[in-house]
C-alpha cells in the first residue's frame, strides 16, 4: 500500500503541475492581450516552459500541505518526489 500511495501522490503532483501550467500561461496570456490562438501556442511551446513550470510547481504547495493535515504523508511524499522530479528536469534541461 505505500507504494501506490507515493505513486498516487506523483501522479497528483504531475497532473497539478500541468494545471498549474496551463492555468498560468492562459492567465498572463489574458493579461497581455493574446486570442486563443496564442495562448494554446504559448501553452504548447517549449521555449519557455522552465519558468511557467517553476510558477506551475506552486500550486501543488497546497496539495501537499492538504494532504499532510489528513494525516496522509505518503500521498504527500510522492506530491513531494513529482516536485523535485519537475526541478530536475528542468535543471538538466538548461545544462
Amino acid at each position: 500500500m505505500n507504494k501506490k500511495e507515493i505513486l498516487l501522490g506523483f501522479i497528483i503532483g504531475i497532473i497539478t503541475t500541468i494545471i498549474g501550467v496551463i492555468f498560468y500561461t492562459i492567465f498572463i496570456g489574458i493579461q497581455v492581450g493574446l486570442n486563443t490562438e496564442q495562448i494554446i501556442e504559448k501553452i504548447t511551446s517549449s521555449s519557455i516552459l522552465g519558468k511557467r513550470a517553476s510558477i506551475g510547481v506552486l500550486l501543488n504547495l497546497p496539495v501537499f500541505y492538504l494532504f499532510l493535515n489528513k494525516r496522509k504523508e505518503e500521498i504527500a511524499k510522492g506530491v513531494l518526489a513529482a516536485i523535485i522530479v519537475v526541478a530536475l528536469i528542468f535543471i538538466f534541461n538548461k545544462l
